[in-house]
């Protein structure tokens, strides 16, 4: 059998790709889009970002399934939405909320299968301002947001069949930016700001009654600005926040408030966004306004660490972080430099592979799949075959062929590839962290019919314990595969007895053999093929 190979070559990332680095790319540039930005993973790692396309006063919906970004405008009326939120339930579905800039009204918008629906949740006069969303185990939405007219803190919620309001803090000028997270009980935890006072206050409701404590004040200054919230394994929260100058982390440790701030630079920590890792570390974004930059920090557990995520244009805004199955940073965020306004998407992968070549190469005997690794060595790697139709791959379609190989394996037979089909092979690579990455396709066109008795190099080859034997035959024969030393003398016999036309394929175990070069002979009537094998160890 003959085959055309056809190319290599682009890369297809799926979790990470580049070692030790940010990837950057542009999602939406329509005109002026990414305004009150917010992001959020589901259970599969897909991206879903809610945001406002300011321009056109639209309120917009990006959604990346795992190899590409679909976006779509949600029909909304003559509102103009402002303060975006978004949270995904355990169905994967997202929950939104916004402030009617038209109407001073909290409204919220779900899909129901079929389309967007939009519910006006609180009508009273300059209400829904600076709103967040989060939702319970029953995937009932619960929004807090700030009443303008009458400054306090308001909770909306809803029961199944209504929403039910109330106010949470009336005590001043309270609720400004409020952040709300929901527990695995079912318990409300709200930070948010105390403008009149200056500090950073937080509610808590404990499924029957809030509570309400001031967590962080400092003399003179306002330390409760734009906090962000998350909530780790324990259901304790973690906030970061903002003075005008300096970003805060604030968090409980079960019995007392303990905060850290970090004096780095003039006006680092604006729009700051926080999620935490399996072992509770933060990971954290924000704004440099000075600069125009876009920061991140991250505490390992015994130090913090701070990098530039993009500095293009002022990118420091509406920035939203969430952790990627192998705990690696994604940031949605907005770009604008006057004549550019843009959605842009950053993720950063710790991944030890830097790169991998692919090569789908032609042999009678299959198509074999190879490839180099740059950089460690992964704990797995798998190869997975699509089908490409009109030039159009599809990964998310594809077949494991091989299942799960070892980290240190360079090549796949397929022999199992059909004359006249055409196909893209990937390679599947998991990291010692758990981050898998998907690298391809190397494309390939199988062309004619089996003509001849075939016999593969075996592979690996050298080989330790274990080699792979790949053989064709053009038509139903008696076939014998044995295994000779140099001497002649017959040390296994593999294959003998009827087989039918096609690719065969047999694996030796050599851990027996001692090391040195044996002949594999293939033999059918009138006909026999010799090739060698290395055993080394």
């Amino acid at each position: 059998m003959k085959y055309l190979p056809i190319a290599l070559f682009m890369l297809l990332m799926v979790g990470g790709a580049s070692a030790q680095s940010w990837t950057i790319e542009t999602v939406d540039f329509e005109g002026d889009m990414g305004f009150h930005t917010d992001f959020e993973f589901d259970s599969n790692y897909h991206a879903h970002v809610i945001y406002e396309a300011y321009e056109d006063h639209d309120l917009k919906y990006a959604l990346r399934d795992g190899s590409a970004w679909q976006v779509e405008v949600i029909p909304s009326g003559n509102d103009w939405p402002w303060y975006t939120a978004l949270a995904v339930d355990f169905s994967n579905k997202p929950h939104i909320s916004y402030m009617d800039n038209q109407e001073d009204e909290l409204k919220y918008v779900h899909h129901n299968g079929s389309s967007w629906v939009v519910q006006t949740v609180d009508d009273a006069h300059a209400v829904g301002y600076f709103c967040d969303i989060a939702v319970d185990t029953s995937d009932n939405p619960h929004i807090a947001y700030y009443d303008f007219s009458n400054d306090n803190l308001h909770h909306a919620w809803w029961d199944g069949s209504s929403w039910n309001l109330e106010i949470v803090d009336d005590d001043g000028e309270v609720g400004r930016r409020p952040a709300i997270r929901i527990d695995d009980d079912n318990h409300i935890h709200i930070a948010y700001n105390d403008y009149e006072n200056g500090t950073l206050k937080y509610a808590f409701h404990n499924g029957s009654s809030w509570s309400v404590s001031t967590v962080y004040s400092q003399s003179g200054q306002d330390v409760g600005m734009m906090p962000a919230m998350a909530l780790d394994s324990s259901n304790r929260p973690h906030i970061t926040h903002y003075d005008g100058f300096y970003l805060y982390y604030t968090k409980y440790n079960g019995s007392s408030w303990t905060t850290v701030n970090f004096p780095s630079g003039n006006a680092q920590g604006r729009y700051s966004s926080i999620v935490l890792d399996s072992a509770d570390h933060p990971h954290i974004s924000f704004g440099d306004s000075s600069s125009g930059y876009l920061m991140y920090r991250h505490h390992d557990g015994s130090d913090w660490s701070v990098s530039v995520v993009d500095t293009v244009y002022d990118v420091h805004m509406f920035n939203n972080i969430d952790l990627d199955a192998g705990e690696n940073p994604h940031i949605a965020y907005y770009n604008t430099d006057n004549s550019i306004e843009d959605l842009k998407f950053a993720w950063y992968s710790h991944s030890a592979v830097e790169s991998v070549d692919l090569f789908a190469n032609a042999r009678d005997e299959g198509v074999l799949f190879s490839w180099s690794i740059v950089g460690d060595v992964p704990a797995s790697v798998s190869v997975l075959r699509t089908l490409t139709q009109n030039d159009t791959l599809t990964p998310n379609g594809s077949v494991d062929l091989s299942g799960e190989l070892a980290g240190s394996a360079t090549s796949w037979l397929d022999v199992f590839a059909e004359a006249g089909m055409e196909y893209a092979y990937y390679l599947e690579v998991t990291e010692l962290d758990g981050t898998v990455s998907r690298f391809g396709p190397s494309e390939v066109v199988v062309q004619g019919a089996v003509s001849e008795l075939a016999l593969s190099d075996p592979y690996p080859n050298p080989a330790a314990d274990r080699l792979t034997i790949n053989y064709t035959l053009t038509q139903n024969a008696t076939v014998e595969l044995n295994i000779y030393d140099l001497s002649g003398r017959l040390v296994e016999t593999l294959v003998s007895g009827n087989q039918t036309a096609g690719r065969h394929s047999v694996s030796w175990d050599s851990s027996p053999a001692a090391t040195g070069v044996y002949l594999l002979c293939l033999e059918t009537a009138g006909e026999a093929i010799t090739k060698r094998a290395v055993i080394s160890r």
